[in-house]
């Protein structure tokens, strides 16, 4: 019989085992499920139609006590007529669930009795039914009795069947666990001694013993196992002949092999990439290779070390005795890596590698290392270089350091495309040599920032100017005409107390970078020379930063609304929402400081969407004729300005013809299309676009001719002078006279007088702003100030 065979049978029998031990728990949880539902149905259940019964016998027995002892026989009769049926079913059904004959015959009784008084009512004296209750009632409570008898005898039934049902259950497992031992016994000791001689056979074989008996003809596994144990074994034993009479005839064939394998040799040696020369202890050449001849010209054998290093005249002579690699220059121009290594027994190799090639491209990469890619000016790294020269040498002779950041690069590279921004780096790079002094290094850190060291602190501030000058005239690129500015901060080493010199080349690109914050924070375009008090104004600054980080979540800002009156029909025409930022701890925070500080950092983004969502929800509140004026940045157009727009005017539900969005003549400044499609995009939406502080800046008749502005807002400094000034009159005529030519409204902001207002309305400008008629109002203060203008305006 197989092994396999074997393994079956076992796994049959034990499965058998398994099958009959679950039938027969089966059919004990059957029997206990039969008699529990037994105990259920018959005794409690008998039991409970008992005591329905004897609840409505008790039933009878109140209704009979309420008619009295002077009861008549029709009544008694009607009232057993009408209880008796339902006690007699009850009793019925606890008789059919009887479980014995005592039961039975307790039930039958009353049925009997019952059955008789319902009968003989009519005999009946009146109140001869109570003596009859109480032999009823003695007789329920002998049949209740019987009934809980029988339940708890059939409960002891239970136990015995459980006890009996948990013995035969222990004794067919422990049968079944001999049954499975016995069976693993017999396939063990039918299976274990061929496999322990096949295991023996197999570790000889191993052991290289090749003339084991093998007693073959054996049935089954085992019997194949053992025919092929005696083939392996003679297998093997073939090989092992076959395999010495191959190394004989290898032994024979050895000296050709050997001359192969020069051959072999001789081949890589004259195909290395490196020349190569071997020398023997004596420190005589003994072997070359070909490449060694392309790179020196044939040596001769035998020649020694220091006369073959003499010939080749390398620069400068590796030294024979130290091994490692060197680098050796050749009178034509070659570099070559020479390398010494002892060898065993004595000698050395040498190897030779033109390096020439990987030379300069090395060279190329240390100075890509060390200069910006781009402009080709020195980067931070060969800056910092040349930083630490110049201190060195500043013991003797004071230099000065200047730290350019260009004004409004980003809005350049977000607008036209970081090409353009590249090639405008070129040329301000072109532009800062072309000023800068032969002796001074103009670097690029990254980014707009260039760095200049001035070797001679002469007339500093003829040089920043000068850079300035240079920068602020157009570029133009790629039919682009670019405008930037620059602004400056110089720090010179006569600033400097004594530090460490590891931190001094720190603190002078630190004062450096503080004085061009400070050229920054005073309007851009201009320099800054370092001061001590700028590293406090900085920390400031940076304060600010972060508490304008804050601001937004923590609800420190807050919308004020300032009226744009209409004085010609004396209504409120417009609102125009203004900032206000309410600092925990600084109070009321100036427009001035915090505003220039959000554009820089970017935040304004999110500020201005912020503003622009109130100030629409809060026109939702106003009449539908009256309109919002908001305030844009230039930061805000390199965004998603118009969807934020849309989305605000969706959000409150006003019409987009009552939002008027005022923008500044720096957006335009750089001649960007981009620029006016979004504005065009936004006049789409139905808003109006008005240019605001108009002659300020670089105010331009082209501006108007590019977009076409819905309004004009004349800047206060001209409404202030109008009663001193003529000039401020003429020009304030000619903005207005221009602005109804183009067909344009033209509104005065900063009216404080009356004076100032009859002036205006006497040149046609009716539309006017400022502190004689309201300062900015909170949004309630806002919705009051329009309903008294509104009912001075009916008084009138």
């Amino acid at each position: 019989m197989s092994i396999r065979v074997k393994i079956l049978i076992a796994c049959l029998s034990l499965t058998l085992i398994t099958v009959l031990m679950g039938l027969f728990s089966q059919r004990s949880q059957h029997e206990l499920g039969n008699i529990a539902t037994r105990i259920y149905d018959e005794a409690f259940m008998a039991v409970s139609y008992m005591r329905e019964a004897q609840n409505g016998l008790m039933s009878l027995a109140v209704e009979y006590s309420k008619l009295g002892e002077n009861a008549g026989q029709n009544e008694t009769a009607k009232l057993l007529t009408a209880k008796v049926p339902d006690i007699l079913e009850s009793l019925q059904v606890a008789h059919d669930r009887a479980m014995s004959r005592e039961g039975s015959a307790a039930t039958e009784r009353l049925i009997g009795e019952i059955e008789h008084l319902g009968n003989g009512a009519s005999s009946l004296v009146p109140g001869g039914l109570f003596p009859e209750f109480v032999h009823l009632q003695d007789g329920f409570n002998t049949a209740v009795e019987v009934y809980a008898g029988d339940g708890y005898l059939y409960r002891q039934s239970v136990e015995q069947t459980i006890e009996r049902s948990t013995q035969d259950i222990g004794i067919v497992i422990a049968l079944s666990v001999i049954a499975a031992f016995g069976i693993t016994i017999i396939l063990s000791r039918s299976i274990m001694p061929a496999l322990h001689e096949v295991v023996r056979i197999a570790k000889s074989i191993a052991g290289g013993k090749l003339d084991n008996a093998i007693a073959e003809g054996g049935r089954g596994e085992t019997g194949e196992m053992l025919v092929a144990l005696s083939a392996m074994q003679t297998s093997i034993a073939e090989n092992v002949a076959r395999i010495n009479a191959l190394m004989a005839q290898q032994a024979s064939s050895h000296a050709g092999e050997m001359a192969i394998q020069h051959g072999r040799f001789e081949a890589a040696l004259n195909n290395m990439t490196q020349g190569l020369c071997l020398f023997d202890a004596d420190g005589k050449l003994t072997i070359f290779n070909w490449r060694f001849v392309e790179m020196f010209g044939e040596p001769t054998v035998g020649t020694a070390g220091d006369t073959l290093m003499a010939a080749l005249e390398l620069s400068p002579r590796p030294s024979l005795k130290d091994s490692g690699v060197s680098l050796c220059d050749l009178p034509d121009g070659r570099v070559v890596a020479v390398a010494h290594q002892p060898v065993e027994g004595g000698g050395w190799v040498a190897t030779y590698e033109d390096v020439t090639e990987r030379r300069r491209v090395e060279a190329r990469f240390a100075h890509m290392a060390r200069h910006d890619a781009l402009t080709g000016l020195p980067n931070r790294v060969l800056f910092r270089e040349h930083i630490e020269a110049a201190l060195t040498r500043s013991r003797f002779k004071a230099f000065s350091v200047l730290s350019l950041d260009l004004d409004g690069f980003k809005t350049i590279n977000d607008t036209l495309g970081h090409p353009v921004g590249d090639r405008l780096l070129e040329g301000v790079a072109q532009r800062l040599q072309t000023e800068a002094a032969e002796a001074d290094i103009v670097a690029r850190l990254g980014g707009d920032e260039f760095v200049v060291i001035q070797q001679n602190s002469i007339d500093m501030p003829a040089l920043a100017q000068r850079l300035i000058d240079a920068l602020r005239q157009p570029f133009s690129i790629d039919g682009h005409t670019v405008t930037v500015g620059v602004s400056i901060g110089i720090a010179s080493t006569d600033d400097l107390k004594e530090e460490p010199d590891t931190a001094v080349a720190d603190t002078l690109l630190k004062n450096a970078d503080l004085a061009l914050y400070r050229a920054k924070w005073d309007g851009r375009g201009t320099y800054r020379f370092f001061e001590a008090e700028m590293d406090a104004r900085l920390q400031a600054r940076r304060e600010m930063e972060m508490d304008l980080q804050t601001a937004l979540e923590s609800e420190q800002f807050e919308v004020y609304y300032q009226p744009l009156v209409d004085t010609e029909r004396n209504r409120v025409a417009r609102f125009e929402a203004l900032l206000r930022w309410h600092h925990p701890t600084r109070g009321k925070v100036p427009p001035s400081e915090f505003i220039p500080v959000a554009e820089e950092t970017g935040l304004i983004r999110a500020i201005g969407a912020w503003v622009l969502e109130q100030a629409c929800q809060q026109a939702a509140n106003w009449s539908d004729d009256v309109k919002i004026a908001v305030n844009l940045s230039p930061v805000q157009f390199n965004g998603n300005l118009v969807n934020i727009v849309a989305g605000a005017l969706m959000k409150s539900g006003i019409r987009a013809q009552r939002l008027e969005l005022e923008i500044t003549e720096s957006l335009l400044l750089q001649d960007n299309g981009s620029v006016l499609e979004t504005l065009h995009q936004l006049r789409a939406l139905g808003a109006r676009i008005a240019m605001d502080d108009f002659g300020t800046g670089y105010s331009s008749l082209s501006y108007l001719q590019r977009f076409p502005f819905d309004k004009i807002k004349i800047d206060q400094a001209f409404i202030r002078q109008l009663p001193e000034k003529h000039d401020s009159v003429a020009i304030v005529r000619a903005v207005i006279g221009l602005g109804k030519s183009l067909g344009m409204a033209i509104i005065a902001e900063g009216v404080e007088t009356a004076e100032q207002l009859a002036m205006l309305q006497a040149e046609g400008c009716w539309d006017v702003q400022g502190y004689f008629f309201s300062p900015p109002r909170t949004a309630q203060d806002a919705t009051r100030f329009v309903d008294t203008l509104e009912l001075r305006a009916g008084a009138a």
